[in-house]
């Protein structure tokens, strides 16, 4: 295998691999059994002809064929242990010539990370209140979820639930016929479309209404979006939530039986309290570390950008399936080519690609180290709060999988130290352990004077 490097250049380098015969041969006999069994060559029984012979029949290029994404990974492999470089990601890899046969790949190299002054970051934290009416509205939560829904013999309100006969039209198409579909009518509802709810309040049971509403321009379906739909909607009947009075009573009701109503809204208090903590840590994080992008000096590869980029599209395509959209038509929604929004996710991979460089820089400029034990802790953890359903047939003692969590173990230290920098907590501490070593000297030599005052009066 001939190899030849380039200069690198913007962290990362092409090499040209050129395979001679004895470093294709073992890919043309993988090549071979794959095909012989399926070739039928005149004079042979199937699978019975050598290779040679059935390379002539099919072509050399056949066989290469068969094994091409295996090989081409392996050698590439190969040539970067070869020539020991210090490969950061996925190279991206291009056929040259079959005969020689000729691969390019051009390889991100680890970039080299500069994490500036990073020591004097500090960024305000802002913890997140919680009020009284947030109290209040989680406990009136906790009341419509106990209530049961009744049939009304009034005019619709918002916050009804009601059966109706609904056809809505565009020209002479129907896009919405449902014989009794059940809405609910809040005052803030699109379903199904802008504006339905406050054309039905005051309808009676038994009674017809007609009109007309505008569909939006990013609607499901961009066959229909922007134009008008006509609705014709009978009114089959009307459901009102009947909710429980809050009291003592309701608070002793509910599954933990709090004493009474004041000790239920403590504990939602101290709920509410835990999830804005967590909020506005989470939010501070995400400040800290886009300080840290700020100071921190990271030449990115093309290459690598362009990997994360293909990862970011593969995450949304598997989205968009689970909702069964198409990607053209979701496109077409949001008024952008494939092109277009490739160019916008750009800025995303750039900024998940310095976040990770510059953490694992922190991590190592800090000595921050993740022990056996934290992984095993971790792992535990993770199989505890998803279930051991999560994680049957999974390896945790595999080396691949303890060393994915060792990473993440690193990445939230890192962040959890850089933390600690942004709130002037490391610098508090310093500050306190000088401190502490300025007192006890002041005490040693305190107790010498005292010595010497003692051996003079005797």
């Amino acid at each position: 295998m001939k190899i030849t490097q380039e200069e690198i250049v913007d962290s990362q380098t092409i090499i040209h691999i050129e395979l001679e015969d004895p470093d294709l041969s073992p890919y043309l006999d993988q090549g071979y059994r794959k095909v012989v069994q399926q070739v039928a060559i005149p004079g042979f029984r199937k699978g019975k002809a050598p290779r040679r012979i059935v390379e002539t029949f099919i072509g050399r290029e056949s066989l290469l064929n068969e094994v091409l994404d295996t090989m081409v990974s392996e050698v590439t492999d190969l040539a970067i242990k070869e020539q020991d470089i210090d490969a950061a990601g996925l190279p991206s890899v291009e056929m040259v010539e079959l005969d020689p046969f000729t691969l390019k790949a051009t390889v991100p190299i680890r970039p080299e990370v500069d994490l500036g002054d990073y020591n004097d970051i500090r960024v305000d934290f802002e913890p997140e209140a919680v009020t009284d009416g947030d109290v209040d509205g989680r406990v009136e939560e906790i009341q419509h979820s106990l209530g049961t829904w009744e049939e009304v013999e009034r005019p619709i309100e918002f916050g009804d639930l009601v059966t109706l006969r609904v056809v809505g039209k565009v020209d002479d198409t129907a896009v919405i016929d449902q014989e009794d579909g059940v809405f609910f009518l809040d005052e803030d509802s699109a379903n199904p479309l802008p504006g339905f709810a406050q054309e039905m309040v005051g309808a009676e049971a038994g009674q017809s209404r007609e009109f007309t509403l505008a569909i939006p321009d990013d609607y499901r379906d961009p066959s229909v979006a922007g134009q008008e739909c006509s609705f014709e909607v009978e009114v089959k009947d009307i459901k009102a939530r009947d909710l429980p009075e809050i009291d003592d009573e309701f608070a002793k009701g509910l599954p933990e039986a709090y004493e009474n109503l004041e000790a239920l809204k403590t504990s939602v208090h101290d709920s509410l309290r835990e999830e804005a903590d967590n909020r506005a840590n989470r939010h501070y994080e995400e400040l800290v570390t886009e300080a840290l992008l700020e100071v921190a000096t990271i030449e990115l590869s093309p290459v690598m950008v362009e990997h994360e980029i293909d990862h970011i599209e593969e995450n949304q395509m598997s989205f968009l399936q689970q909702l069964n959209i198409r990607r053209d038509d979701y496109l077409q929604s949001i008024g952008k080519t494939a092109e277009e929004q490739r160019e916008e996710s750009r800025g995303e991979a750039e900024k998940r690609i310095r976040r990770t460089f510059a953490l694992n820089k922190l991590s190592e400029a800090e000595d921050i180290e993740i022990e056996d034990s934290e992984i095993d802790d971790k792992i535990a953890e993770m199989v505890e709060a998803e279930g051991p359903d999560a994680h049957e047939g999974h390896d945790h003692s595999s080396e691949d999988h303890r060393d994915s969590v060792s990473r993440m173990l690193k990445y939230e230290k890192a962040v959890a130290r850089l933390v600690e920098i942004a709130k002037g907590e490391s610098e508090a501490e310093s500050e306190a352990d000088e401190a502490t070593e300025d007192q006890t000297e002041e005490d040693q030599t305190t107790r010498e004077g005292g010595g010497d005052d003692d051996d003079s009066e005797a």
